[in-house]
């Protein structure tokens, strides 16, 4: 019987502790919100390469089970007396196979877009005195016809030349000091980056080979800690969790790389400027959900706008036939609902994603919400089924107290009436 109280009283002070540890934690955030933020992007900045690692790896991981599903049986007849050697070699393989894959389709994208980039990019420096030309010509046919327009102008101009000539006379010096500690520091932190990613892509190494051990130590202090039921419940949740971040970004990925594909093969039909580079940036911004195509669409409009009006114009409609396809034909079949919420939830979690975390929410808002949504809905039907009450949403909609649930339930509980004639 001791230990057992015992046992108890020590799952009771570490509740305790638990609860006063996270309440003080909710005092210090609440009371220093930027505080708490900065040091979280510091911590973010510390974390980085090991960040890039769980990036990479849980990118790189389908590949990796993909080439092991097919090695380890052909390995294991091979090797029946060492099963491990075979797991071990087979794990191994798969990885090196995962990393080939992950650098060619790199390069092959690279190799392929980078010629295309700079003829576009060099077209567009050519293109720039006719730009300039029909631009000027554009602004003077208004100044002309509009006399008031044109002395707003003058004035607007000398203003701008007395400034330009002020700050050239005045603050150059120092101003160039602060142009080249920020071109250094950009430099800095660019090579910061790379050696970042670098890490990164051999920490992945290591995550992807010792992912089993990782799973069955989580899985151990869980089992540990909690009893069979929660533990049971919370091992759900990470699969849960698993499936629908990995559903969701590896689809998002294949979804905006067929996008991306369709805006180049359409652009080559239509004939408009600048295929490759413009179907990058769609391709690209498709990945970040809801707002992607808007980001995507307009800086590309303007960019065919420079050469021919009517042709963006042509590519407008286009990206609109595009994105409805994908809303409605490629992103159902690759996604599927992946997520769980509705477009509203989408919404607002990119919108408060993207105000707090900046790109990185953009693209992980979805993913992380759906998550905490996951958990709400979770805790929401276990409170129900305590007090045996329905978990069916639909259930609550026509209710106006819960004397009128209860009423809803004894109906759906009354056994038919027979069926006979009526007197």
């Amino acid at each position: 019987m001791k230990p057992e109280r015992d046992n108890r009283y020590v799952k009771w002070g570490l509740t305790a502790f638990l609860v006063i540890f996270a309440s003080i934690l909710l005092v210090v955030i609440f009371t220093n919100l930027p505080g708490f933020f900065n040091v979280m992007d510091s911590l973010g900045r510390i974390l980085s390469p090991l960040i890039y690692g769980i990036v990479f790896a849980f990118l790189m991981n389908p590949l990796v089970r993909f080439a092991e599903k097919r090695l380890l049986p052909l390995l294991s007849k091979k090797k029946k007396k060492k099963p491990d050697s075979a797991r071990r070699l087979s794990r191994g393989l798969s990885i090196v196979f995962a990393l080939i894959f992950a650098i060619l389709i790199v390069y092959a994208f690279f190799s392929m877009l980078l010629p295309q980039l700079y003829d576009s990019i060099k077209g567009i420096v050519k293109s720039a005195p006719t730009y300039y030309a029909s631009i000027e010509k554009w602004v003077q046919n208004i100044l002309e016809n509009n006399p008031d327009i044109r002395t707003y102008a003058d004035t607007a101009l000398q203003k701008a030349y007395d400034y330009i000539n002020n700050w050239v006379n005045t603050s150059l010096l120092s101003d160039m000091q602060k142009i080249l500690t920020t071109l250094t520091t950009s430099i800095v932190a660019v090579i910061k980056t790379i050696a970042n990613l670098l890490i990164g892509l051999v920490a992945s190494v290591y995550i992807l080979w010792s992912k089993d051990s990782f799973q069955s130590q989580a899985k151990k202090m869980v089992v540990a800690i909690f009893h069979p039921g929660a533990a049971d419940h919370l091992m759900w949740i990470g699969r849960e969790t698993n499936k629908i971040f990995n559903d969701f970004v590896i689809g998002k990925i294949i979804d905006s790389a067929i996008i991306g594909v369709l805006c180049y093969l359409g652009m080559l039909i239509l004939k408009l400027p600048y295929p490759a580079l413009v179907a990058t940036i769609v391709g690209v911004t498709n990945v970040i959900p809801f707002f992607g195509p808007i980001i995507g669409a307009v800086p590309s409009a303007l960019l065919i706008l420079l050469v021919n009006p009517l042709q963006s114009f042509y590519f407008i409609i286009f990206v609109i036939i595009l994105q409805q396809i994908d809303g409605n034909v490629i992103g159902p079949k690759i996604l599927g609902n992946t997520v769980g919420i509705s477009g509203f939830w989408v919404l607002i979690s990119i919108t408060l994603a993207t105000s707090l975390f900046g790109f990185t929410g953009m693209i992980l808002g979805v993913p992380v919400f759906a998550v905490i949504y996951l958990l709400i809905s979770d805790a929401v039907s276990s409170a129900l089924r305590r007090k045996q009450r329905t978990t069916v949403t639909a259930d609550y909609h026509d209710i106006q107290s819960v004397a009128d649930l209860e009423k809803q339930e004894a109906e759906a509980e009354a056994p038919p009436e027979p069926a006979g004639k009526t007197p």
